[in-house]
């Protein structure tokens, strides 16, 4: 956009640019047509067109005159033109549309004078990111336009103190990722400028530019199951429990909630077998670290006890269904519950106590009855 000072020259400095005509009997039009549009420029026009100094026809009409001139041979200082011309010639106030608001700017504007129509006129000064924007317009947050140094954003109309991502009606950011502190369901971790580096706390994980953990989430269900209320009559035996820990995963909106497994065996399913085993850390909802990767889970147990649910909670002392010994195979194929569908006091598995015990968080020494509630581990893959 050009700035609007160079469309049009104040009267006094074109004399002094151009000097007066011999001819000039103080009636003469001082214009300037940039214009290269041949439809600027009226063929019909005698030789001693408008675009000079000379004192122009008055019986001779042109589109391409700048200023009025009334039949007493006094110019018309309003500085109005024919609005009737084609594109790129100058229209009945000689402005220019803003892109920015649709204010229509002052013919002045940009001539460092503030006019009347004008909020503020800082000349070559004007600028769309300052204080005294192209429009000669005093900015303001909602104008759609970034004040350098005030606001951080301004999305006009769009403005919005609740949606997340948004631009406050203060034009400042809003609850968005990269604040720096978890705002919103979608974000898994929020580490602000150091999302998307190797910087975080020793005992977290890295967290992506999308605010999500770089890192494979595990929780304890905050729902408990007798043995047999694990396998249902659509899911047989482990699946029954995949199926829960799926459910409770988007329940609370976890991410890839549909890839979540648990960490429990029977006859045909175990960890070490159904698992997907990657160098990637495990890490709880509230964002700490439990293992490095599969193996250093499988060979040295979590270093921080599995005992946060999907909800949020903290349960330190909650035994879990497990049926697995630490490198995750099958503790025993016919201890199961009879295939996790049977409830019976007299009918007993392996289960888990939560805690970093490299062997007690998934195998303890004695076996639990089959009507006792307990939770599962949850894995996602």
């Amino acid at each position: 956009m050009k700035h609007p000072s160079l469309n049009r020259l104040p009267l006094a400095w074109s004399l002094l640019i151009t000097g007066p005509s011999s001819g000039d009997t103080g009636g003469s039009e001082i214009s300037s047509n940039s214009s290269s549009d041949p439809a600027d420029t009226d063929t019909d026009s005698p030789p001693n067109s408008p675009t000079t100094s000379a004192t122009p026809d008055l019986t001779t009409s042109s589109t391409t005159t700048s200023e009025n001139t009334d039949t007493t041979g006094q110019t018309d200082t309003t500085g109005q033109t024919d609005t009737s011309g084609p594109a790129g010639t100058s229209s009945e106030s000689g402005d220019t549309a803003s892109e920015s608001t649709g204010f229509t700017p002052s013919e002045t504007c940009g001539d460092g004078q503030p006019d009347p129509g004008e909020e503020c006129d800082e000349g070559f000064g004007n600028d769309d990111n300052g204080a005294c924007t192209l429009e000669c317009r005093k900015a303001k947050c909602g104008d759609g336009l970034i004040r350098e140094g005030i606001e951080s954003c301004d999305e006009a109309e769009n403005n919005n103190d609740t949606l997340y991502g948004s631009c406050t009606t203060l034009c400042q950011l809003g609850a968005h990722c990269g604040y720096g502190i978890v705002q919103n369901p979608d974000e898994e971790c929020d580490l602000g400028d150091g999302n998307g580096s190797d910087e975080f706390p020793p005992e977290s994980v890295g967290c992506g530019d999308e605010c999500r953990f770089d890192a494979k989430l595990l929780f304890l269900s905050s729902a408990t199951y007798k043995g047999g209320d694990i396998a249902d009559m659509m899911n047989k035996g482990v699946e029954g429990a995949h199926k829960k820990c799926q459910y409770l995963a988007l329940q609370a909106q976890f991410d890839n909630a549909n890839n979540f497994k648990a960490w429990l065996s029977d006859a045909q399913h175990s960890p070490l077998g159904d698992f997907t085993k990657l160098d990637k850390p495990y890490v709880r909802p509230d964002g700490v670290r439990v293992a490095d990767s599969w193996d250093d889970l499988v060979q040295n147990g979590p270093h921080e006890a599995i005992a946060r649910t999907d909800g949020g909670l903290l349960l330190p002392n909650a035994l879990v269904w497990t049926n697995t010994e630490p490198n995750g195979d099958a503790s025993d194929k016919s201890a199961t519950c009879e295939d996790w569908k049977n409830s019976s006091s007299n009918l007993k598995s392996r289960y888990g106590n939560v805690g970093t015990d490299k062997v007690g968080w998934t195998a303890a020494a004695v076996l639990l009855s089959c009507n006792f509630p307990a939770h599962l581990y949850c894995f996602e893959q």
